[in-house]
């Protein structure tokens, strides 16, 4: 340890140098207080920071994570439910004080890295898996953008445009709503997974509402909402945090209209950055989807510490588990309204 710095734990939803750390171009709007501040009021989990100061008091590099005790085992999580969630700092000198305490703790711990290379570089960390990630470059000319989007997204555009539909934002709790509607349905029929609860998005709407950092975006069709996807903005990056759409009328070409006109409105907002999210790199019409915007790609990769002599013999047989029931409790003749209520129950333990 350094003698001149020091490692502090603090609350990163109300902590004003956690606040001001997340202003860093390298943070993202996962370690942001006000996902932090929806993710504990929607799943209770208790959620710290560690800070490394300097010998003067100051803030200089910092990483957040969950303490998480359930049926699937005690574990330490960086963060729960995000896209990615690098630590903020400036080396490995850096890296290995604030890691020490976590690892001091004999807890399993996980993060998603998508820029930092101290923590990749660390062998008591394992690679477990890689999710693609991607970002467009929003500080460009409009035209200049969209001459640069892949081949046929151009045609596609004026196909939607002519045959009938339309973009509008929303920034109003029932514009949440009619997304959610959408979201459970494709989540359960496509996908055959259950959708975290309304009560997340409703506190995401309440965290980032006030500051005008939230969007709704609806294509219609013969006043039909047809596809829909939900957005954050923070510090200069749109985030395209979730999508759905109507598998009956895709032929109508909503998603890219979507996509095109959220960029297009985070340009307005002063954004200059389009964050794609995270895509599992089994799922290849993702990805070829968000690499027709996009202008850079890159890996987030899965990283777990196992303590030495560490065992969990429920941990595996937990997630087989959650996996049954997540298969039966959306099959076509389960009840939506089942269905709803058993992702407000299980997704806590989906982390």
């Amino acid at each position: 340890m350094n003698p001149s710095t020091s490692v502090s734990v603090v609350d990163p939803r109300h902590d004003p140098e956690w606040d001001e750390l997340m202003s860093d171009p390298r943070a993202s709007v996962f370690g942001a207080p006000p996902w932090i501040s929806a993710i504990v009021d929607t799943y209770g989990f208790d959620v710290k920071a560690a800070v490394l100061r300097d010998a003067a008091g100051r803030s200089r590099a910092g990483l957040a994570y969950a303490e998480i005790h359930d049926f699937r085992g005690d574990r330490l999580v960086s963060l729960p439910f995000c896209d990615y969630l690098d630590p903020l700092i400036d080396g490995i000198d850096d890296w290995n004080e604030l890691v020490a305490p976590l690892l001091a703790r004999a807890l399993p711990l996980q993060l998603r890295v998508l820029r930092s290379d101290a923590p990749l570089d660390d062998a008591r960390f394992e690679r477990t898996s890689e999710l693609a990630w991607h970002g467009t470059d929003l500080a460009r000319d409009e035209d200049e953008i969209l001459a640069s989007l892949r081949a046929g997204v151009r045609q596609h555009l004026r196909s939607a445009q002519r045959r009938g539909v339309s973009v509008r934002f929303g920034t109003e709790f029932e514009d949440v709503r009619t997304f959610y509607d959408l979201h459970r349905r494709t989540r359960k029929r496509k996908y055959r997974l259950l959708a975290q609860p309304l009560a997340f998005f409703e506190n995401l709407w309440k965290s980032f509402a006030p500051r005008e950092a939230i969007a709704v975006g609806l294509a219609t069709h013969d006043d039909e909402v047809i596809a829909a996807s939900l957005y954050l903005m923070w510090r200069g990056v749109i985030y395209y945090k979730f999508g759905a759409s109507n598998p009956e009328r895709l032929s109508l070409r909503p998603n890219e209209m979507l996509a095109w006109e959220s960029m297009r409105l985070g340009r307005e907002r002063g954004c200059r950055r389009y964050d794609w999210g995270v895509s599992d790199l089994d799922q290849p019409g993702l990805v070829g989807y968000k690499r027709k915007f996009a202008t850079e790609e890159r890996r987030v990769t899965v990283l777990r510490h196992t303590p030495s002599g560490y065992a969990d013999p429920n941990g595996a047989d937990a997630a087989r588990t959650l996996g049954e029931l997540t298969r039966l409790l959306t099959a076509d003749d389960v009840p939506d309204a089942v269905s709803e209520q058993a992702g407000d129950l299980l997704y806590r333990f989906f982390t």
